[in-house]
């Protein structure tokens, strides 16, 4: 077993704390680095579980904001289906539907 006063009896010196310090540094390092990623990989499960089984609260601006922009790209959708088709229809000087699909 491992005396601290055996240094003080033979006369041989005690160790120096930094001598201490980075073996015991080493260890912390070696076994906390694991222990700290399995803890954290187990919060951020908890929080996934915990978060899954609530139901999504969505503020009622939100979902009218977005209920307005979901108009404004339908409208804008037809307008330009429109717009394609009214060019389409028009026949032009350089070349028709048909002549720039024969192409």
């Amino acid at each position: 077993m491992f005396n601290l006063l055996h240094g003080m009896r033979t006369g041989m010196p005690l160790a120096a704390p930094e001598e201490v310090f980075i073996p015991l540094f080493a260890i912390l390092v070696v076994f906390g680095i694991p222990i700290i990623a399995i803890l954290i990989a187990h919060q951020r499960r908890m929080t996934e579980l915990i978060h899954r089984n609530q139901p999504q609260q969505v503020d009622p601006m939100v979902q009218q904001q977005l209920a307005t922009m979901q108009a404004q790209i339908a409208d804008m959708r037809s307008m330009m289906q429109e717009h394609i088709i009214n060019n389409d229809r028009v026949p032009s000087s350089s070349s028709t539907v048909e002549q720039r699909l024969n192409q």
